[in-house]
């Protein structure tokens, strides 16, 4: 019987010298700062976890705010997933948090299974109208069996002029990474929208690859995940509408794999 076995397990493993899979699943996600679940994480946590990613880009994400219940969101859904993070917080609301701590803030956050690159974090501040919302990009490289992968989590303006100029910031940001890397966020834009055109002309839509028809907030899809050379779209879905009872907006979940170079 143990001959057997190991027989049984000697034909299922990958032959001498074979390159590991570099497949992945990332997810982006705006979670609303858990409004709708009433500051609970755990509803939250339970269904990014149901759809297995190795990777997730969230926004809207509050850190010692008094509206959040002054809860470090994302270092608690990265220790309930089991996965590593990275927080980048774009704004500072210590003038709006009634716990007066001095320590408020609100951003994007990248949750990762796999290992976060040392010295490969960024943030970058995007350009800003007026007295709107400040915006930012996050980037932080990751090591996908071996192979570095840079992933980059934004939330843009919900102003056309200032998306604009924040677009075209990232493109010259873009510009500059050597390697595969994936763009991942909520764009506040249709598809069709000039500035998401202007992104297709150095990167891919996945959700389009795949013709993902189903909106993420209200009737639209506004969150995106983009890859660069380098990256195959295995597949791509917006889950059903039950994810509104954890936010307003929908994830979009996408099957990618690194190809060999």
């Amino acid at each position: 019987m143990a001959a057997l076995a190991v027989a049984a397990l000697l034909a299922g493993a990958p032959a001498a010298g074979a390159a590991p899979a570099r497949t992945l699943t990332v997810m982006t996600y705006n979670i609303a700062s858990a409004v709708q679940t009433g500051n609970y994480l755990e509803p939250i946590a339970g269904y990014i976890e149901r759809h297995r990613p190795t990777i997730v880009g969230l926004q809207e994400v509050d850190r010692s705010w008094s509206r959040s219940d002054s809860l470090d969101q994302a270092r608690e859904l990265a220790s309930r997933l089991a996965m590593s993070f990275q927080f980048d917080p774009v704004l500072d609301c210590s003038s709006l948090d009634f716990d007066e701590d001095g320590e408020c803030r609100y951003g994007t956050a990248l949750l990762s299974r796999y290992p976060l690159r040392a010295g490969a974090v960024r943030d970058y501040r995007l350009p800003q109208i007026g007295t709107e919302e400040p915006r930012g990009m996050a980037q932080v490289g990751v090591s996908v069996r071996g192979r570095n992968l840079t992933v980059l989590n934004t939330h843009l303006s919900d102003v056309a002029a200032a998306r604009r100029a924040q677009v075209r910031a990232i493109m010259r940001i873009v510009a500059g990474i050597r390697g595969p890397f994936v763009l991942m966020g909520d764009l506040n834009a249709r598809p069709n929208a000039p500035e998401m055109r202007q992104l297709r002309r150095r990167m891919r839509d996945a959700a389009l690859l795949e013709r993902v028809r189903r909106p993420t907030v209200g009737n639209a899809r506004v969150d995106y995940v983009y890859v660069s050379r380098g990256i195959t779209v295995l597949d791509a879905h917006v889950p059903s509408s039950a994810a509104y009872r954890f936010s307003d907006h929908r994830p979009l979940v996408v099957r990618l794999r690194l190809d060999r170079t």
